[in-house]
């Protein structure tokens, strides 16, 4: 197996192979920084991340609810700030391509969050996949270009927890008014 990383990198200029470096690094501080931000709800600093038009969405499959698709650092940072959960991303290392002023990479990730019900009840989300991502240099520094977010899972759970109760018992059976011939199938 080959990559880019087998080639003989005398054939570069040490210049060039340092500049190389420090655009990964700063993409890496972008990924590091994705999560801490959007995680911690601090919705400017996580729409900073991006160019001035940039874009996070979703891809949308067949049976799936309609995606996310947010363009612009006032849109991003509004996103961000009314999202109703508490969460927190795992991210991956990212494998990078870089060429020039533009940049790739994939980043796989797994994602937890965490709110609570107009009951207290707590609802859990747990998705995983990955992010393809396009970056590229601006006069700020790297930024995300665009963010398209791929779910291999995406599922949500509710804990209703221990609620001591006592079943209905009544004197005779009722019947609920939409169970017809004393059948309701509700799977």
């Amino acid at each position: 197996m080959s990559t880019e990383y087998d080639r003989d990198d005398t054939s570069r200029s040490l210049e060039d192979r340092l500049r190389e470096v420090e655009d990964r690094l700063a993409i890496l501080q972008i990924e590091g920084a994705y999560s801490s931000t959007y995680d911690g709800g601090r919705g400017r600093d996580w729409a900073a991340l991006f160019t001035e038009d940039g874009i996070y969405q979703g891809r949308r499959l067949d049976g799936m609810a309609e995606q996310n698709f947010v363009q612009g650092r006032e849109a991003l940072a509004s996103f961000c700030d009314s999202n109703r959960i508490r969460c927190i991303h795992y991210l991956s290392v990212p494998e990078l391509s870089i060429a020039g002023t533009e940049a790739t990479g994939r980043v796989n990730f797994t994602f937890r969050g965490f709110g609570v019900d107009g009951y207290g009840r707590v609802n859990v989300t747990e998705a995983e996949g990955y992010y393809d991502v396009a970056y590229r240099r601006t006069a700020e520094g790297w930024r995300i270009r665009r963010r398209f977010t791929v779910y291999f899972e995406r599922g949500q759970r509710t804990a209703f927890g221990y609620e001591p109760s006592y079943a209905p018992f009544e004197t005779e059976n009722p019947v609920p008014e939409d169970a017809a011939g004393g059948f309701q199938d509700r799977r």
